[in-house]
């Protein structure tokens, strides 16, 4: 036998094992689908912290790069032609990002936190007001109805005054301080909730052990950072070593768009988000909407979610100043829509650019499809996530119209069109 034929037997052979060994994997994936679940979940599990890690490193890479490029500009040539130079700058450029994150977080909370405190106490102390009006609402809908309106009127009316009462009694006095809030529920609420509900050191033992991977994730962070090049070149050269190096180059530059596509998008709708929110505080208080802090946070936290944001932020706001004032509630609907308007057509586009370039039913698509399986990470991700596949898809394509000498203008496909192979 020829060699050239025990190579052509030889790839059927190993062609045919392949494909054996993947109808296996696939019957066995279908039966056990429970047990690969679960044990996908327990890897999942324990590589937490390092997914934790490389959200936190992917986040500051543009402000680790900006702040090299800074140190990099300050530095002479003759010291930068030394590697250990390069080292010491890359490693004083991530502790700097790291302190510029914390220092920001530290200071949008030191903002937040004392203007939420305020609205969530006089959300409190404005409760007995909202029993009235809601007292008075159930009156005027049964007034037709004498018997089911005692009926009802009595038991809301006891519900009301136990609320009442164990507000005035128990809630407002221990939220008078930060102090007061903070021994109250070292003195009262702790040791209740170990007496009552009995999974509580379950609760405390997850939250240590996010603390803990919180941690393990920062120092997984600062190795992905200083490690970046390396890591990125590794991959290369696997990439390099198993494709052709035409399909290799593909693959790499497919790679680069998704990770502008990606950063583009999140790092733009976080900045985004915070600008609309602090647009959101100060209007609120030029409109003397009430819990201007409060609705500030709903609206720009829930303004991450592309095209649903805006609506899933205001829904509740606009019902809580419904429950004061059904007028201001108006007023604020209209705001929003004014505030959304001017994200969506003005301020949105000079930050994101056109990130994505998907069209806006790719946009719902993506949301509604994401958000279904992933829910609220997946409404956040998902328009990236999906404009990453369609762009790879629309490369394809295009490479193979070419490759057939046919046109990539959508416009020539429109209507009817003759035959393409003339």
């Amino acid at each position: 036998m020829r060699r050239e034929d025990r190579h052509s037997y030889l790839a059927m052979g190993i062609t045919a094992f392949a494909v054996i060994a993947a109808s296996l994997m696939l019957f066995f994936l279908l039966f056990h689908i429970k047990s690969v679940t679960g044990f996908l979940n327990t890897i999942g599990n324990i590589l937490r912290p390092i997914f934790m890690g490389a959200v936190i490193a992917f986040l500051l890479l543009p402000v680790h790069r900006n702040i090299l490029k800074f140190l990099m500009a300050i530095t002479s040539d003759r010291r930068k032609a030394d590697s250990r130079n390069l080292s010491f700058l890359n490693l004083m450029a991530i502790i700097f990002s790291l302190l510029l994150a914390v220092f920001l977080i530290y200071l949008l909370l030191a903002m937040v936190i004392p203007q939420v405190y305020d609205s969530v106490v006089g959300l409190i102390q404005a409760i007995p007001d909202y029993i009235e009006v809601v007292q008075g609402w159930l009156q005027t809908f049964f007034e037709d109805n004498p018997d089911i309106q005692a009926s009802v009127m009595s038991i809301y009316n006891s519900s009301a005054a136990s609320l009442e009462q164990w507000l005035n009694s128990d809630i407002l006095p221990n939220l008078e301080s930060a102090t007061t809030t903070l021994d109250w529920v070292r003195k009262d609420i702790v040791p209740n909730l170990t007496g009552v509900v009995a999974g509580v050191s379950g609760v405390v033992v997850g939250f240590l052990v996010l603390v803990k991977d919180l941690l393990i994730a920062l120092i997984i962070s600062v190795y992905l950072l200083a490690r970046k090049d390396i890591f990125a070149a590794q991959s290369k050269k696997i990439v390099y070593s198993i494709f052709p190096t035409h399909f290799a180059d593909l693959i790499v530059e497919e790679f680069r768009n998704a990770y502008k596509i990606m950063s583009g998008f999140i790092n733009g709708k976080l900045l985004d988000s915070l600008i609309i929110g602090i647009l959101c505080l100060v209007c609120c208080n030029i409109f003397k909407f009430p819990y201007p802090a409060l609705i500030s946070v709903i609206v720009g936290v829930t303004n991450i979610i592309p095209f649903f944001g805006p609506f899933i932020g205001a829904i509740p706001c606009g019902l809580l100043i419904f429950l004061i004032n059904p007028l201001q509630a108006v007023y604020f609907a209209i705001f929003i829509l004014a505030l959304q308007q001017f994200d969506g057509n003005i301020l949105g586009p000079k930050i994101l650019g056109d990130s994505t370039g998907l069209a806006s039913f790719w946009v719902l698509f993506s949301i509604l499809l994401f958000g279904g399986l992933f829910g609220f990470a997946g409404m956040v991700l998902g328009v990236p996530v999906f404009a990453m596949f369609y762009s790879l898809v629309s490369r394809l394509v295009s490479h193979g119209l070419r490759g057939r000498g046919l046109s990539e203008d959508t416009k020539d496909y429109m209507g009817k069109t003759g035959p393409m192979s003339r």
